[in-house]
């Protein structure tokens, strides 16, 4: 007697004696030795507990005698059930979409990040969703994944392409992902992106330069000093030249201007704390949306040609002012000795 036919009979014996268990493990030998016997299957169908396995189980009998109409009946019933515990399971998870879109507004960042997540690995999300997903989560490949979702189900999203596209320039130049870490003061994630770097094959020519910038950060972590935040820095920059401006303002129209306002000279400065700002921005080094908005820059750091002629235009809006005031000055003393 084949080896097949014995687990068989063993099978049978089983699941008469109501030795379930022992029957289903003996009836998958019997089917994993010979692929075509129905009446394995055929028990099979009744004694498996996952519904896509009895649902397999009523295709294979099905398979090998079409004309079984007990089982057929049998494999609708299943689909059916099949079909409603999806459509239970997508309205589940359609409001477990909604409920992290809320909580991520309230400002339950985490819990949000954990049921948007769950969701994820259970069905397709919706755009918002897969947005979501990419805003929450701190995972550099998961937000690229997101992202690439979202672009999917709407080509059209301008600000997901822009972020994709950062996200993958980063991605590949790991370096910069650490000069922002360090612009948040963020110094060992930076050093971890920068050695993270070095095994870059690609980054070689950048490794002397790279192992430098690490050796720095380990030094000013040994001496703890503080961080200042790029858009702080801005700021204080930015100050500068309007405030010289507006004291020599002073000087030139007395201490309080407003009694005989001249508009041209206010209007200057203003341009004087545009110009400000810009020579503030070409100065320190800043991960901002601005430069991709102006200058179509991927890394969002500024190219040193981009950087260039931002100093420029800053330089060239702070002088004029300051060349404009120190002419009025000096037609003023011309007309004084006159």
């Amino acid at each position: 007697m084949k080896r097949e036919e014995t687990l068989l009979q063993q099978a049978l014996a089983a699941a008469r004696a109501k030795h379930e268990l022992t029957a289903r493990d003996l009836f998958l030998e019997v089917v994993e030795l010979d692929p075509r016997n129905e009446i394995a299957w055929l028990w099979l169908t009744g004694l498996l507990d996952d519904l896509d396995d009895c649902i397999h189980a009523c295709k294979m009998v099905l398979d090998i005698n079409p004309r079984h109409a007990q089982v057929r009946q049998y494999l609708d019933q299943l689909l059916e059930k099949k079909q409603k515990q999806s459509l239970e399971q997508e309205r589940a998870l359609e409001k477990q979409e909604k409920r992290a879109i809320s909580l991520a507004a309230a400002g339950q960042r985490e819990t949000a990040l954990d049921l948007i997540r769950d969701a994820a690995q259970k069905r397709e999300l919706s755009p918002e969703g897969w947005r979501l997903f990419a805003d929450l989560s701190p995972d550099m490949n998961e937000q690229i994944h997101a992202l690439r979702k979202v672009l999917t189900l709407k080509p059209q999203d301008t600000r997901a392409r822009e972020t994709y596209d950062r996200l993958s320039h980063l991605k590949q130049n790991p370096q910069e992902q650490a000069a922002i870490y360090e612009e948040q003061g963020n110094i060992d994630k930076a050093i971890e992106f920068y050695n993270f770097a070095l095994m870059q094959p690609h980054l070689k020519k950048h490794w002397r330069s790279i192992d430098r910038k690490i050796i720095r950060l380990k030094v000013r972590q040994g001496e703890n000093i503080a961080h200042v935040s790029p858009g702080l820095s801005i700021t204080r920059l930015t100050a500068g030249p309007p405030l010289v401006y507006f004291f020599m303002l002073l000087i030139h129209e007395g201490i309080n201007p407003l009694t005989d306002p001249n508009p041209f000279l206010w209007l200057e400065f203003l341009l004087t704390i545009f110009g400000g700002f810009l020579i503030a921005l070409a100065s320190v080094r800043s991960h901002h949306r601005l430069w991709f908005l102006i200058f179509r820059d991927v890394s969002q750091s500024g190219a040193p040609l981009a950087r260039a002629f931002m100093m420029t235009a800053g330089w060239a809006l702070v002088v004029l002012p300051f060349v404009h005031l120190f002419y009025l000055a000096v037609q003023r003393m011309i007309r004084f000795y006159s």
